[in-house]
């Protein structure tokens, strides 16, 4: 458990539903209303789906940048802002199979397309995620460092880099038919394969499959609900064949779409307060999200 984790428990922000299974409280609620008064959450930052995947792609991402502006610069020795050796060796692989292409051809493509993409986003997220990049005669700023120039709390500086790592990886996968950004696809094409299903959500579609209902699934599985309603949630966001609508009737997923597409946000709480039918539920909204290529968000935010 991390620190953080344990500070939030400590301070009755969450409460822990089950094993490494949170769900936040009403005194979080409160305080997070009161927090996005100052603090507005960018609408693409999505954990749920992206947390993992833009993780690995900033560390290839920044160390390949970094190689080839210091190449161009002919400065073949310098310190890589990644130690990782899996990254390292990635990168290394990465620039052996680019024949044909010179180090500016690829480092102008991989500018145009970050370009491209920084324009869509604030000015601030732009300045924070150009200021962690490293590259030939120019160091990357800390979050503390960028705080300081841009008086902004470390924290803040965590969720707006975050939140374009985001963007970014949720735009290079929607545009994935149409080959939109070739060079940023390049490096998160294995982090955007569909993962399996976990063990336990495959042993609830094969109790779905067999015609059990929630209640019937947690009665027998000795889950709670709440645990069956997670299952199929990564059903629905891992497969496009599955239909939640005898989970959520259709007045209710084109309801819950059109207040989506209103507020632009797929903040459980806020699609919720919004709808005028409160009968509707968090999973409900989940699973219409999931349809609307928006992903999930954490479980964290569905206490009513």
């Amino acid at each position: 458990m991390s620190k953080h984790v344990i500070a939030l428990k400590e301070q009755g922000l969450i409460t822990e539903a089950q094993t490494e299974h949170y769900q936040i409280t009403d005194k979080g609620i409160s305080q997070l209303i009161e927090y996005e008064k100052v603090y507005h959450i960018p609408p693409y930052l999505n954990g749920f789906a992206y947390k993992d995947k833009s993780t690995h792609f900033w560390k290839r991402y920044c160390l390949l940048v970094q190689t080839l502006s210091n190449l161009i610069g002919n400065k073949k020795t310098f310190l890589p802002v990644q130690y990782e050796e899996t990254v390292q060796r990635w990168v290394k692989s990465y620039l052996l199979h680019q024949k044909g292409r010179t180090k500016e051809q690829m480092l102008n493509d991989f500018y145009q397309e970050t370009n491209n993409l920084l324009q869509e986003v604030s000015t601030k997220q732009a300045t924070v995620f150009t200021l962690m990049l490293t590259g030939y005669r120019q160091v990357g700023r800390t979050p503390g460092q960028i705080a300081r120039l841009l008086d902004m709390d470390p924290v803040w500086v965590q969720v707006e880099f975050q939140a374009v790592l985001h963007f970014f990886i949720g735009k290079i996968d929607k545009g994935i038919s149409s080959n939109k950004y070739p060079s940023l696809y390049s490096l998160s094409r294995d982090l955007l394969a569909r993962p399996q299903l976990t063990e336990t959500t495959q042993k609830t579609m094969k109790l779905l499959n067999q015609g059990l209902n929630i209640h019937e699934i947690s009665m027998l599985r000795r889950l709670k609900i709440s645990t069956i309603e997670d299952h199929i949630v990564e059903i629905a966001l891992h497969s496009t064949d599955f239909s939640i609508e005898p989970y959520v009737e259709e007045k209710l997923i084109r309801e819950i779409e059109e207040v989506v597409q209103v507020l632009h946000t797929n903040q459980l709480r806020k699609i919720k307060e919004r709808v005028t039918n409160q009968e509707i539920s968090y999973f409900q909204i989940r699973l219409v999200l999931t349809r609307m290529g928006e992903g999930d968000e954490s479980r964290t935010v569905t206490k009513n």
